[in-house]
């Protein structure tokens, strides 16, 4: 095994596990989509040379038999139903197994006789079938395949073994009109070719060197850019060198193993491919050869893509490298404001353009390391839709799943811990929320339950909403629980808002499942969803309507490292309040403050602001202040607002968050702590506990 590629492989194989999900999903609900169809026989084909030059026999065993099943499909020898789609899934997964057996101790040892032999038995019968043949059968939507058989480089021929749309075929057309040749070449890349990319990048330079264009390519251009190909690509090209010069050229590139090349034949083409209204326009001398109105010469601008101008540079890094570069981010951080607080005391004029040039260069490569570790959540939401499925098909209900905002890019770290709370909130809706077929007709619903999952920016937040068209949560019944529990008293329960009472739910151990499941149903999960997100310095609230359905709303901040944090001084102590949960910063007079039930509030542009005192909130030494003015920091958490008093506000500043430690982790009104310019420690306010503690005074 080659131990140096191994962790390459690791990474490439679940990336086209993904795909392969993705594509098997697409299949199922569309059956007869060739591109889908060639796009997962092209993926399994990669992958088991891949596995088989990483000395993986096994995944190259099942890879080789399921590609197989998607030959027959591409060749319209068998058709695509449920039960092997069942079957091919069941092939993924065990995949999936074996890549974290890999991961495991290196091997992909595993009893996979079954499944082979339930693939091996579907071929065979196929196979003995009856072929069913295409012949050039035009199709508007999939192209027109030029017959079925496989390129054989003969003179003259127009066997082309790829579809071509409309649209390229006018663009030949045209080309042949103006004394231009087509040609389709097949290029294969050597066994062991290690940048496959670069090397069809060469390919493409050199066909435009020449003056020629390339109108298709299969795979495509995206697929190539990322090396998701085996070793073969397909072009359909237009150039004026001879075929013989064009092969000569292509073959001069190193690694390039062969070149199948055929000159399409305009004569046959025309016969082919010219409807009867556009012989009649060559037939009237329409003026197709202007070089400024010909459509070789627009091509550029068409929808054909150019690989040299899509081609771009990436590079594989180990995320231990990312967080390293962050921490040395964060002390540079650190170091400039310290200096900054420095040169305040001497007043070096001369050092100020130089500090404000170091300054722009600090917050530019501060923003550059930040999106380094940008990830869309499309990494985290697209291993989704194939949960849905099977649990949707072993619970018997049909749901049709909405996935909205995968480009929203969140900080790698953020990302890699949501998964889990994402996970159990689409069951939990799936299960307790969307009822069966004939609850919901019953109801007047759709019997298609819908599930929404959505993410996108909002300030320097990320809002991740996942909601259902279900049951909704019952609030009486939760109600009832709570007491029962002890969580809350009969006197004390007429005065809770819905919220609050849908707040009890992410207590340990709650549930209101008259009958636990092996999806949901223990109490286990949603006190672990809330514990999560809080970690990650986030918030989650729940909106829900009984019988319409329910929402859950989840903030997260856009990164871990490095925020934007209001700074405060409450007694003789440097607070900072992150910046994400300040509404705005007032001053009052004392005689503003109200009471309202024994509490202090203020109020606001027609809204009621309860207000708390932050020295008597953390036991801090305070006496009655003489002074007539008050500073107020008004924070939000969710939906809900509250004043914190303070003594002065000291500014806005870039803080670098640094773990307060075990000893310190049951101290719930704190974040974490950040090193200031003068080098003193400022502890961060953990906004949603303290309002959650002030909500439960």
């Amino acid at each position: 095994m080659n131990e140096q590629y191994l962790s390459v492989f690791i990474e490439e194989t679940r990336e086209y596990l993904q795909l392969l999900n993705e594509k098997m999903l697409s299949l199922e609900s569309n059956p007869d989509d060739i591109e889908v169809i060639n796009e997962i026989f092209r993926a399994l084909h990669t992958l088991k040379g891949m596995s088989a030059t990483m000395g993986f026999e096994n995944m190259a065993k099942l890879c080789h038999k399921m590609e197989n099943i998607f030959d027959l499909f591409r060749n319209q020898k068998a058709f695509v139903d449920s039960e092997i789609i069942d079957a091919l899934f069941a092939g993924i997964d065990t995949l999936e197994k074996m890549l974290q057996k890999i991961l495991d101790d290196r091997s992909d040892e595993m009893d996979i006789s079954d499944l082979l032999e339930i693939y091996e038995s579907f071929y065979s019968r196929a196979s003995s079938g009856v072929e069913v043949q295409k012949n050039g059968v035009e199709d508007e939507d999939k192209g027109t395949s030029f017959g079925n058989e496989k390129a054989k480089g003969s003179e003259g021929s127009t066997t082309v073994p790829i579809s071509i749309e409309e649209s390229v075929l006018n663009v030949i057309k045209e080309a042949i009109e103006e004394e231009f040749k087509a040609f389709y070449l097949k290029v294969t890349l050597r066994e062991g070719t290690m940048l496959k990319s670069a090397r069809m990048y060469m390919v493409f330079h050199k066909i435009e060197e020449v003056g020629g264009e390339i109108l298709k390519s299969v795979p495509s251009v995206e697929d190539i850019e990322d090396e998701k190909f085996d070793r073969t690509v397909e072009l359909i090209v237009v150039c004026k060198i001879a075929k013989e010069k064009l092969a000569e050229l292509i073959r001069d590139i190193s690694e390039i193993e062969e070149v199948n090349i055929i000159e399409i034949d305009s004569e046959k083409l025309k016969a082919q491919v010219f409807s009867s209204e556009e012989k009649k326009e060559v037939e009237q001398g329409t003026d197709s050869k202007n070089p400024k109105t010909s459509q070789v010469d627009r091509i550029k601008e068409s929808n054909v893509t150019n690989f040299s101008s899509k081609i771009t540079q990436t590079i594989r890094v180990d995320i231990e490298k990312l967080d390293t570069l962050m921490n040395l981010m964060g002390e540079l951080v650190i170091s400039r404001s310290r200096i900054m607080e420095t040169l305040k005391k001497y007043q070096i004029k001369e050092i100020d353009e130089s500090l404000a040039q170091l300054s722009r260069i600090t917050l530019d490569l501060q923003n550059i390391v930040m999106k380094i570790r940008m990830v869309p959540i499309a990494f985290v939401f697209n291993r989704f839709p194939r949960m849905v499925r099977d649990l949707s098909k072993k619970l018997n209900k049909e749901i049709n799943l909405i996935i909205t905002g995968q480009e929203t890019e969140l900080d790698r770290t953020v990302v890699d811990e949501i998964g889990d709370p994402l996970l159990h909130l689409l069951r939990n809706a799936i299960d307790h929320g969307i009822e069966s077929k004939e609850e919901r007709e019953a109801k007047g619903k759709q019997p298609i339950g819908t599930v929404k999952l959505d993410a996108h920016h909002e300030g320097n937040n990320v809002v991740i909403e996942v909601s259902d068209d279900g049951r909704g949560l019952d609030r009486e019944k939760i109600l009832k629980r709570a007491i029962e529990r002890g969580l809350i008293d009969e006197a004390s329960a007429t005065t809770l808002t819905d919220e609050k009472i849908f707040s009890f739910i992410f207590e340990p151990g709650f549930s209101t499942a008259e009958e636990v499941s092996d999806v949901s149903g223990r109490g286990v999960g949603m006190d672990v969803v809330k514990s999560t997100i809080e970690a990650l310095n986030g918030s989650v609230q729940i909106e829900s309507v009984k019988d319409r359905g329910t929402k859950v709303i989840i903030k997260l901040p856009l990164t871990l490292a490095i925020i934007q944090a209001l700074l405060v001084t409450i007694g003789d102590f440097i607070y900072a309040i992150p910046l994400v949960n300040v509404e705005e910063t007032l001053s009052i007079k004392k005689e503003e403050i109200k009471i309202v039930e024994k509490k202090p509030v203020i109020y606001i542009r027609g809204e009621i602001i309860p207000l708390t005192n932050l020295k008597e909130l953390f036991q801090l030494p305070h006496t009655e202040s003489d002074e007539d003015a008050l500073n107020i920091v008004i924070v939000h958490s969710g939906t809900r607002k509250y004043g914190l008093m303070v003594d002065e506000l000291l500014g806005q500043d870039d803080i670098v968050i640094k773990s307060l430690g075990k000893l310190l982790k049951g101290i719930k009104e704190f974040s974490g702590g950040a090193i200031l310019g003068d080098g003193s420690i400022a502890l961060i306010l953990d906004i949603p506990n303290i309002v959650d503690n002030l909500q439960g005074v």
